[in-house]
């Protein structure tokens, strides 16, 4: 990420506080289920044609035989699918937290928050890059 200027982790920042004031949440059940399943195929198979086509990737080794790239591509798409049906949960979660302490606008809130926290990640990540 050191290539990366403080200009365009601005322009990531503010769009990753955009993407977080959408409440994903309350998404009707087969779209939720639809991002989980789609995150996991996603995620799945970039790691099975990484694995078995590093030539794809530039990377300099053999190849993974197809029943063990299989393997970890399943195991891949089953912890990008839990863990975005777990982003769901904690979405929900801290949403109703702040609407529970009087927060009138708790999606701006988070929004702000996805927002800085992308900032400062960037920030602290192309810091230690540089030395």
């Amino acid at each position: 990420m050191a290539d990366q200027s403080p200009r365009q982790s601005l322009v990531f920042a503010a769009l990753t506080g955009l993407a977080s004031i959408v409440p994903i949440w309350r998404a009707p059940r087969p779209v939720r289920v639809a991002l989980v399943a789609g995150t996991g195929l996603v995620a799945g198979g970039a790691a099975y044609v990484a694995l078995t086509r590093p030539d794809l990737i530039d990377a300099d080794r053999e190849p993974v035989a197809a029943p063990q790239s299989a393997a970890v591509g399943t195991g891949v798409a089953v912890l990008a699918g839990g863990a975005t049906a777990v982003g769901f949960a904690v979405d929900r979660a801290f949403e109703q937290g702040l609407v529970r302490r009087g927060v009138k606008h708790p999606r701006l809130v988070l929004g702000t928050a996805g927002a800085v926290l992308s900032y400062a990640i960037d920030v602290l990540d192309r810091r230690f890059d540089s030395n």
